[in-house]
């Protein structure tokens, strides 16, 4: 049988997969909408900021393995990099531009991780000898 805290695991990967496309759309409206305001943009990508936190406690908790965790660690790492490139704008444009490089970096360390943990709750547990 597969716990529950397994079944939140996949959960909240896949809404934070949601999290991530709808804020790609927030940024297509701060530059194609008519009033270009990036603020949902920026409000939202703090809280999705936090996400990986919260995955990574749940993925300890629900036992997903070693190297689900070392997933997790990377989407921590990188997710946390990502504001710190905006902040760059005016004195390292360059640097700044791996903003959007990054957002798919991090869709595609969550697609994976959601295909992983999908997989793990598919998976018949063990049976106790």
């Amino acid at each position: 049988m597969v716990s529950g805290a397994r079944y939140l695991y996949l959960a909240l990967v896949w809404i934070y997969l949601a999290g991530i496309l709808f804020q790609v759309f927030l940024a297509g409206m701060g530059l194609f909408g008519t009033t270009r305001d990036f603020e949902p943009h920026a409000s939202l990508g703090w809280i999705l900021h936090l996400v990986p936190v919260l995955l990574l406690i749940v993925a300890a908790v629900a036992r997903v393995g070693s190297r689900l965790i070392w997933w997790n660690v990377a989407l921590l790492v990188v997710q946390f990099i990502q504001p710190i490139l905006v902040l760059l704008r005016n004195d390292q444009p360059i640097a700044a531009a791996f903003h959007p490089v990054l957002a798919l970096v991090i869709f595609w360390l969550a697609m994976t991780i959601g295909l992983k943990a999908w997989r793990l709750v598919r998976e018949p547990s063990p049976t106790p000898a």
